[in-house]
């Protein structure tokens, strides 16, 4: 690579979440430092073109499901008892 090499300024850009596998690269390296990660996202759709963010699908807030009553967490879950008194972590989850 050239020392002092001009890159070409973006206009435009997307990011397809189809093909994302979440790895935080994209935030690494962004040279602006305008994407992050959150662990708030809402990407169910019957259409994977609409998993295809422009710039301005991406500056949206992402949607909040914390306070949706139609989510179950497993922690919630009527099905699984879990025994308060033992820690909580991926292995006890099994051992109901």
């Amino acid at each position: 690579m050239e020392i002092g090499k001009r890159y070409e300024k973006k206009n435009n850009y997307s990011i397809d979440f189809a093909v994302c596998i979440f790895c935080g690269n994209c935030v690494e390296y962004c040279p602006t430092n305008c994407l992050s990660m959150t662990e708030e996202y809402e990407l169910s759709t019957y259409d994977h073109h609409e998993l295809n963010y422009n710039q301005i699908a991406l500056g949206r807030l992402p949607t909040s499901v914390i306070g949706d009553y139609t989510i179950q967490t497993v922690m919630n879950s009527i099905q699984i008892k879990i025994d308060k008194d033992k820690p909580f972590d991926s292995r006890t989850i099994t051992d109901c």
